[in-house]
C-alpha cells in the first residue's frame, strides 16, 4: 500500500497548529460537535475523530468507514483481524490501540482469560506462528520480511486471505502511528466498538474544509529535524546503483500469484486501467476490492482536503519509501 503518512501527519499538526497560533494542534472536540461536522447525531466516537474531524471533516469520516471495514467486516473474521491488529499495536508500543483491540476480541467471543493468554503470553499454534511472525515483521521493518516467511503464510491462508492480511496490518500500522505521532489522547472508554452506520457520500461531499494557511506561512514555521535514512550524496555517483536495483526488482517474481484480469471487466476505465498495469493494484484489487476502494476513497478524501502541491507530496513520499527501504 502507499499511505501518505508522513504528510498526513505534517498537515494536520503544522496547518492546524499554525491556524491556532502555537496552541497544541488537536484536542478533541465532544461528540456532538463531531457529529455536526459529519452527518446527524450516532453513537460516541473515538478520540481520533473527534481530534481530527475539525481541520479534515471528510478524511475522517472516510477514515472512520474504513475502520469499520478492517474491525466489523474484515474477510479474515473479527477475532484473527483483532489479533493481528494487536499484534500491529504491540510491536509499535501504541497502548490505546492495544486496549482497544483487546475490546474487539471479546467482542469476537474470546474470554477474559483467552485473551489474557493471548496478550500476555502470545503463544500461537502452528498454524499461527508463521503469521503472527510475519505480523510483528511488517509492523516492524517491512523489507526484512523474507521470501521463505511469506510463502509459509501464503500457504497457510491462500491468496486472497493474505492479501487481507497484508491490508490489514497496512492499515493498523498507518493508523496507530498516527495516534502515536499526533499524540491522540486514549479514549476514556477503550471499549468502543466499530461504528455499524456508513457515512451517506453525498452528505460527506459537502463538508466544509477550514481554510489553510498560506505557504510562505508553512515555510517559515519552525520544526524540530527528524532524523531520515539516506545515503545519497551531493552528485550522480550512486544514480547507477539506484537504477541497477530497480531493475533487479523488476526482474523479480512476484510472492503472490496475480489474479485473473477478468475481474477487472466491469471496472470504470480509469480504475480498470490502474489494475491491469499496476502490480500492487492488479492484486489488492483482484483480491480485496472492498478493502482496496475503502482505502482509496480516505486517500481522495484526504488529498482533496489538503492541497498539497504535487512536488510536495512526491517529495515526502520520497523521504519515506527511502527510509524504509522501499523500492517502490
Amino acid at each position: 500500500m502507499r499511505p501518505p503518512l508522513l504528510v498526513f501527519v505534517l498537515s494536520v499538526a503544522f496547518v492546524d497548529g499554525l491556524a491556532r497560533g502555537g496552541d497544541p494542534p488537536l484536542r478533541p472536540v465532544s461528540d456532538e460537535a463531531a457529529w455536526e461536522r459529519l452527518q446527524p447525531k450516532a453513537p460516541p466516537l473515538p478520540a481520533w475523530a473527534r481530534s481530527l474531524v475539525t481541520a479534515l471533516p471528510k478524511t475522517t469520516g472516510a477514515m472512520l468507514d474504513l475502520d469499520r471495514i478492517h474491525r466489523a467486516e474484515n474477510p479474515l473474521g473479527a477475532a484473527l483481524a483483532a489479533k493481528l491488529r494487536w499484534l500491529a499495536a504491540d510491536t509499535l508500543g501504541c497502548e490505546s490501540a492495544k486496549r482497544s483491540t483487546e475490546a474487539d476480541l471479546k467482542r469476537a467471543g474470546l474470554t477474559d482469560a483467552e485473551v489474557d493468554e493471548f496478550t500476555l503470553a502470545t503463544r500461537p499454534t502452528v498454524a499461527e506462528k508463521p503469521l503472527f511472525l510475519f505480523a510483528r515483521k511488517l509492523s516492524r521493518a517491512a523489507y526484512t520480511v523474507t521470501d521463505a516467511e511469506f510463502a509459509a503464510v501464503l500457504k497457510a491462508q491462500g491468496p486472497e486471505k493474505t492479501c487481507a492480511v497484508v491490508h490489514t496490518l497496512a492499515f493498523a500500522n498507518f493508523h496507530f502511528r498516527i495516534l502515536q505521532a499526533l499524540g491522540i489522547p486514549a479514549d476514556a472508554d477503550p471499549t468502543l466498538p466499530p461504528l455499524t452506520v456508513a457515512f451517506d457520500p453525498a452528505l460527506r461531499a459537502k463538508l466544509e474544509t477550514p481554510a489553510r494557511p498560506e505557504w510562505a506561512a508553512l515555510a517559515e514555521a519552525k520544526q524540530p529535524r527528524v532524523p531520515v535514512l539516506h545515503r545519497w550524496t551531493d552528485d550522480d555517483d550512486e544514480l547507477p546503483d539506484v537504477f541497477a536495483a530497480m531493475d533487479r526488482q523488476k526482474e523479480r517474481k512476484p510472492r503472490i500469484p496475480l489474479p485473473d484480469k477478468a475481474k477487472f471487466a466491469d471496472l470504470p476505465p480509469p480504475a480498470k486501467f490502474q489494475a491491469e498495469n499496476i502490480a500492487w493494484m492488479t492484486v489488492s484489487q483482484g483480491y480485496q476490492p472492498k478493502m482496496t476502494e475503502a482505502w482509496f476513497l480516505a486517500l481522495r478524501a484526504f488529498q482533496s482536503e489538503a492541497k498539497f502541491g504535487r512536488v510536495f507530496s512526491n517529495s515526502v513520499f520520497w523521504v519515506v519509501t527511502r527510509t524504509n527501504e522501499c523500492f517502490y
